[in-house]
């Protein structure tokens, strides 16, 4: 019985054991994984600050001034982006601002630029909604200007991937947008209409062509009617050809050549009638009066019988 309660108590010391050794292997971790988060998030912040020089880091002030500050832990707001296709190299490289009206002239122009203003409106309303490049991203780029403009006809970058570029930019400064950028026709990326052109969002006919020849429909409609002075008689001509065909033996009317409705034509019993040419003659004055008197000045005294 001894011996049995001491095999029991055994265990139980080794199973708490356990438990114990899986408890620090736990807390352990946790503390582990705490100073990598530490290590990481100063690792970015260094990233982010300590690496941009000191034109580029009062740049990137001012476009968190004007296209969104960063909230109060350092995380979000709109950060200029420095190597990329449209970045913000542009307004150290071209303008070299070297004095204080230098920079006060960059930070106008950012504050007027699209960006600026849309993100300014934003503010206004209420909802102040960050933007790279003033591109919505649940329209096409092609539709938008501005930063758009960049990669238009005559544009810098013109026929480049303004959509890569605007992807690529927000990539570097952390931002993730509502949708996937896309533009039809401006540059080479996610183009849906080739490089050409677009009609995105314009419900306007393009300049020139054709139908600019046509006061209106009306005119066009017109133009595609023939010209009953142009006729010049052909229209009676045609009729009178038709005639002799309808009065001529075995002709449509009759039923020696056949008909749609079997041998005989029309007369009963399916045999021809006899041929009246003098009853001919005059059934084709008949039509002849009528089908020409009413339509056209042409007159069967026109008609040589010589």
């Amino acid at each position: 019985m001894s011996s049995a309660l001491s095999v029991a108590a055994a265990l139980s010391a080794a199973n708490a054991l356990k438990v114990l050794k899986k408890d620090q292997l736990k807390a352990e971790e946790k503390v582990l994984d705490t100073q990598y988060k530490n290590d990481q998030a100063i690792y970015n912040y260094n990233k982010d600050n300590m690496a941009l020089t000191a034109q580029q880091q009062r740049l990137n002030d001012l476009y968190n001034k004007n296209f969104g500050p960063k909230n109060a832990d350092g995380t979000g707001g709109r950060d200029a982006s420095f190597g990329t296709k449209g970045g913000a190299d542009y307004w150290l490289t071209e303008h070299n601002p070297q004095t204080e009206a230098d920079w006060a002239n960059i930070d106008r122009m950012l504050a007027a630029s699209d960006e600026g203003v849309k993100y300014a409106a934003s503010v206004k309303a209420g909802a102040p909604k960050v933007l790279p490049g003033g591109i919505d991203p649940t329209k096409s780029i092609s539709s938008q200007s501005g930063w758009a403009d960049h990669f238009k006809k005559g544009g810098v970058f013109e026929n480049e991937n303004a959509a890569g570029a605007i992807t690529n930019i927000a990539n570097d400064i952390g931002f993730t947008p509502s949708e996937a950028y896309f533009n039809n026709s401006v540059g080479g990326g996610n183009d849906n209409t080739g490089g050409g052109g677009s009609l995105d969002g314009d419900t306007k006919a393009p300049a020139g062509g054709w139908w600019t020849k046509f006061a209106d429909a009306d005119a066009f409609k017109k133009f595609l009617q023939p010209d009953a002075k142009a006729d010049n008689g052909m229209g009676d001509f045609m009729k009178f050809m038709m005639l002799m065909n309808v009065m001529r033996p075995g002709g449509g009317m009759g039923g020696g050549g056949g008909s749609q409705y079997g041998y005989g034509g029309l007369n009963p019993g399916g045999v021809q009638s006899a041929y009246d040419p003098m009853a001919s003659l005059t059934g084709m004055g008949d039509w002849f009066k009528k089908n020409f008197g009413s339509s056209s000045n042409t007159s069967t005294s026109t008609v040589n019988t010589n």
